[in-house]
């Protein structure tokens, strides 16, 4: 009897001890606020001489700092300090939390009671219960897949923020480029064309000219040093704009000394890509497997199968055992409950059907992205072989006047030509030179599109069709790491 008597006494501190050891693993509340000047310091603070940017680039293959930032250099300081890439990576995480989530199984619950009847021969009551849930169907692996896939739509969100951050780097480079070359075409126009106002004012005042001819020439110029100071303020704009792209604020970006480009070698640049063999089939085939959108779609898509395996498996209910312990006038109870629900009002179909459409959605959209893809690479390569085409001509036609300047100036020496004449000629020759340049930088902006419209660089494209595995396993291979370093390169951020 003093066993049965003691028994329940000890109920009430078994329970207790229970939800102590349960309280150790909770986790505690940190306040993290946030102001609007974080943000602020934060960008401020992005310095090409700090400390892990240094170290970053030295992984890179830098044993230095640059002396000149060309954009491949701009593009590492890019990866570093833009701030899309941190949201990326954020989502990134978000992601990876909710695999967490959807593998936690369901917590059991546990109740106890104690009661006192008002005899006083009574003995005390107590109870204590449990409450096991256990899902069925394979709903569980249902969510760790959906979250899954989710998570592989959040990597590949990275690497498509990545290559999103090189075209707008590599683009807002050959737009600061081109105009920094046609400032100075501009200038030396600017020149030309006042020599020529002033020929003309002097053959007007000896009555060599009409006034018209005067005027025109004056036109001209107003014309010319208006586009100067527009191309001027261009430049500042343009400035700011690839300081933006690179992750850095304007005074640090103003303090490097970037590469420009020289006019002679960018009349001399080659452009040896074969677009009929770029872009053949096999090499389309693998863009449309490479391009990280197009993977980022099927992740999407697989997660909506497994959203629809979850609704499938919600059909049928989940079981709950439920053990129970009581004690009553000295008599100790135990009994065993099982509890589900009954499906009579309804099995799902709503969320099913959902879920199904949703499915359809993805692939319509799927299929959509590669019809959008694949006209964009035919877009892309035929603005390419124009603007090919037209750089030819251009170059053509500076030869040409280039050579006729020439002549100009060997029939000035032995005085067959006036100052005029060949101060005009210089004039078409840079005129041509300046349509020369501009269908060089438009090459360049062609190649970059079309270098989007595959997600991969142009000079890694010979070698896609005979080694179209090995390349796309390497293309793969670098996305794949840049995702996986997003945990890696965060702490390395200097904080405020």
């Amino acid at each position: 009897m003093n066993t049965i008597k003691s028994a329940p006494g000890r109920i009430p501190c078994l329970l207790l001890c229970s939800l102590l050891i349960t309280a150790c693993g909770y986790q505690k509340y940190q306040a993290q606020p946030l102001q609007a000047r974080d943000g602020m310091v934060s960008l401020r603070m992005h310095d090409t001489g700090d400390e892990g940017f240094q170290a970053y680039m030295r992984e890179e293959g830098y044993a230095n700092l640059p002396a000149q930032w060309g954009w491949r250099e701009l593009l590492h300081s890019s990866f570093y300090f833009h701030p899309d890439l941190n949201v990326a990576r954020s989502q990134l995480q978000v992601a990876m939390a909710g695999i967490t989530t959807a593998g936690q199984r369901p917590n059991p619950s546990i109740s106890a009671g104690a009661g006192r009847r008002n005899e006083p021969d009574v003995p005390e009551v107590y109870s204590l219960g449990f409450n096991i849930p256990i899902e069925t169907a394979g709903k569980r692996q249902a969510r760790i897949d959906m979250a899954t896939a989710l998570s592989d739509d959040a990597r590949f969100n990275i690497a498509q923020t990545a290559w999103t951050l090189r075209q707008r780097l590599l683009l807002s480079w050959i737009e600061l480029n081109a105009a920094q070359q046609n400032l100075l075409i501009l200038q030396q126009e600017n020149r030309l064309r006042e020599h020529i106002v002033t020929m003309l004012q002097q053959r007007l005042e000896a009555g060599m000219v009409s006034s018209v001819e005067l005027s025109n020439a004056r036109l001209q110029w107003q014309r010319i040093q208006q586009s100067l100071v527009l191309e001027q303020g261009r430049i500042e704009e343009l400035k700011t704009q690839l300081a933006s792209n690179a992750g850095l604020p304007l005074n640090k970006f103003t303090s490097l000394t970037l590469q420009a480009d020289d006019a002679a070698t960018l009349m001399q640049a080659q452009h040896n890509i074969d677009i009929a063999h770029s872009l053949n089939p096999t090499a389309q085939d693998a863009a449309l497997q490479n391009r990280v959108d197009i993977r980022a779609s099927l992740a999407r898509y697989a997660a909506s199968e497994a959203r629809l395996r979850l609704e499938i498996a919600r059909q049928y209910p989940d079981i709950s055992l439920s053990p129970a312990y009581n004690y009553e006038e000295g008599f100790h109870i135990w009994s065993l409950g099982i509890n589900s629900l009954l499906n009579i009002m309804h099995r799902n179909q709503g969320q099913i059907a959902e879920a199904t459409a949703l499915r359809a959605n993805e692939a319509a959209q799927f299929e959509a992205l590669q019809a959008r893809v694949i006209a964009s690479m035919d877009s892309a390569r035929s603005r390419y072989a124009a603007a090919l085409q037209a750089l030819t001509q251009a170059g053509a036609l500076y030869q040409t006047l280039q050579q006729q300047a020439v002549l100009a100036g060997q029939r000035f020496e032995l005085g067959y030509a006036d100052r005029l004449e060949l101060v005009t000629q210089q004039l078409e020759s840079l005129l041509a030179k300046q349509n020369f340049i501009s269908a060089e930088y438009q090459v360049q902006r062609a190649a970059a599109a079309l270098e989007d419209s595959m997600q991969l660089p142009l000079e890694n494209l010979g070698a896609l069709p005979r080694q179209l595995d090995a390349t796309s396993q390497q293309y793969l291979s670098a996305q794949q790491t840049l995702s996986t370093q997003s945990q890696d390169q965060s702490p390395r951020k200097p904080q405020p």
